[in-house]
């Protein structure tokens, strides 16, 4: 197969992936998905390269891909990026890695200033990369030449990558750091992010929003789903998050106007979801108000821990320096924040709650006993 690649969509082609790949060896592994295209992302393509060979799997097919799964289970992960990509599989039943290689932490924990794909490649290779297809539609069939071409090049790399950067995280004495971070992105990436369903339609800003205008956002927000949903595209596509806000502020505060005096009414919209729309907001504005959520109650202010923030930010600065890292990779503020509130026990429960690695601790460590 050399450096061409086979399209994987039947039972046939599986068998030949299962055949050759090597799950004693790191494999690189890459996947589309079309949210920018349709309603309810889906997972459209899985890149996957090891040694010379180069598959792209065909996810949208009705072929059984666990045989694949199984065999690529034991094996390290080439990924850029991992939390999405390892999102991304579990969806589709994959099962977990042996463990993961993650190129863009590698490449912010030796420093560089750049650390997308593209960037590392032509750090490491000379080779820019198109970004043609970076947006395409990946649900389509058949997938374009470019489209294809693109696809291969998402992996191809990766392994040469892994290899380069181990050297120099090994150099650098970085190499357990990463080994950290990679496995503590494993463990968060196990977290779901759905939001509370009651509380989905609540956008971030809405809270500026009155009780009357947040009924409006709701009834407008469930309007965009629906319409999104029947047009089969992504609910920005439909109305931004910005304009939904906008207008759910203005028709509370211009109760008697009519939905289209809006100043920013989407004109180019098609009578049938315009109605709707104006349905919607008339709806909310009549609707019981909503209550805004209560907010965070303010840290009490304390001058100690003041302090000792600033000492802790001063010290991660210059360690930072040092080491020619970006002082957030070390520490966030927030992070230092919630040590300086509590030196003695701040530090282990950051790990204890996988915000923070060890090695993080250790550089931070003789900062927090010298407070």
């Amino acid at each position: 197969m050399g450096n061409d690649f086979l399209w994987v969509d039947d039972v046939e082609t599986l068998r030949q992936v299962t055949a050759v790949l090597r799950p004693s060896e790191p494999l690189a592994l890459d996947t589309e998905a079309d949210s920018l295209h349709h309603y309810k992302e889906s997972v459209s393509l899985v890149q996957i390269a090891q040694a010379g060979h180069h598959f792209l799997v065909d996810p949208l097919t009705n072929l059984d891909l666990s045989p694949l799964w199984q065999k690529m289970s034991g094996a390290i992960w080439i990924l850029q990026g991992a939390d999405f990509d390892l999102r991304m599989m579990r969806r589709i039943g994959a099962k977990e890695p042996g463990a993961v290689f993650d190129t863009m932490l590698g490449a912010q924990l030796l420093g560089f200033s750049a650390f997308g794909y593209a960037a590392l490649v032509e750090h490491f290779y000379g080779i820019k990369l198109s970004k043609k297809n970076q947006k395409a539609d990946w649900s389509q069939r058949p997938l374009s030449h470019s489209m294809l071409d693109y696809a291969v090049q998402d992996t191809r790399y990766l392994e040469g990558i892994l290899h380069e950067m181990t050297q120099l995280l090994h150099f650098e004495g970085r190499l357990e750091w990463h080994e950290q971070s990679c496995a503590r992105v494993v463990r968060t990436s196990l977290i779901s992010r759905e939001e509370e369903p009651e509380n989905v339609w609540r956008l971030s800003g809405s809270n500026r929003l009155t009780p009357v205008g947040l009924a409006i956002l709701k009834s407008i927000w469930h309007w965009r789903e629906l319409e999104a949903e029947k047009a089969d595209l992504p609910v920005f596509k439909v109305m931004n998050n910005d304009t939904l806000l906008d207008l759910a502020e203005w028709a509370s505060e211009s109760p008697k106007m009519p939905p289209p005096a809006f100043p920013h009414w989407p004109h180019r919209m098609s009578h049938g979801r315009a109605e709707k729309l104006i349905a919607a907001v008339e709806a909310g504005r009549t609707a019981e108000p909503i209550a805004k959520l209560p907010s965070k109650p303010r840290l009490r202010h304390d001058a100690k821990a003041d302090a000792r923030m600033e000492k802790l930010r001063k010290g991660r600065d210059e360690i930072a320096e040092k080491l020619k890292l970006d002082p957030s990779l070390i520490a966030s503020k927030s992070t230092l924040l919630e040590i300086a509130r509590d030196p003695e026990n701040g530090p282990a429960k950051l790990v204890a709650e996988d915000r923070w690695c060890q090695w993080q601790v250790d550089l931070i460590d003789p900062l927090v006993k010298a407070l």
